[in-house]
């Protein structure tokens, strides 16, 4: 069933409302953030502290294609927190990459008709155990998300009086 969005994906803010909508409507995710690396090291015994397992983007970089493509390069985390020395680890491991798993999931094999959005395949996922300030555990995978390119003049903010 496909995350329903508010119109076409054309915009960086597009793609990450859209993840944000298909991470939160995982019945196992409890949160999702994005930013930069750093802004994973959050404090859990704040007010409103992080909520685990938790769903971040980081963006890297992009292209602008001039036949019709923007990509957007993002490293997809799935985390949760690690408890003291787990001796359970594999289970946090495989928890965490079965939530990447169903995200990838969706966004591979929905239809361009139906999300306006693409990412390529194959896909380098990468586990971490005990990483960040906040001893997370789970995995990274590289994405590159792909959307139609909004290259035209018809759509440019310019104004055309002369000046």
């Amino acid at each position: 069933m496909p995350i329903s969005n508010s119109g076409p994906i054309k915009t960086y803010k597009d793609v990450v409302n859209y993840f944000e909508t298909l991470s939160l409507s995982h019945m196992a995710v409890h949160q999702f953030s994005s930013g930069t690396f750093s802004d994973i090291d959050v404090q859990t015994d704040t007010k409103s502290p992080t909520r685990y397992p938790l769903v971040f983007l980081v963006h890297r970089a992009g292209e602008i294609d001039g036949g019709g493509r923007l990509t957007f390069r993002f490293t997809l985390i799935v985390a949760d927190i690690s408890k003291d020395k787990e001796s359970l680890e594999v289970n946090r491991l495989s928890d965490t990459h079965l939530i990447l798993q169903d995200i990838i999931s969706m966004c591979v094999l929905n239809s361009w008709e139906t999300v306006q959005m693409e990412i390529q395949t194959p896909i380098e996922t990468t586990p971490f155990v005990e990483r960040f300030n906040n001893s997370l555990t789970g995995w990274a995978a590289e994405i590159d998300v792909v959307i139609k390119s909004p290259l035209n003049l018809c759509e440019a903010a310019f104004e055309t009086n002369g000046r």
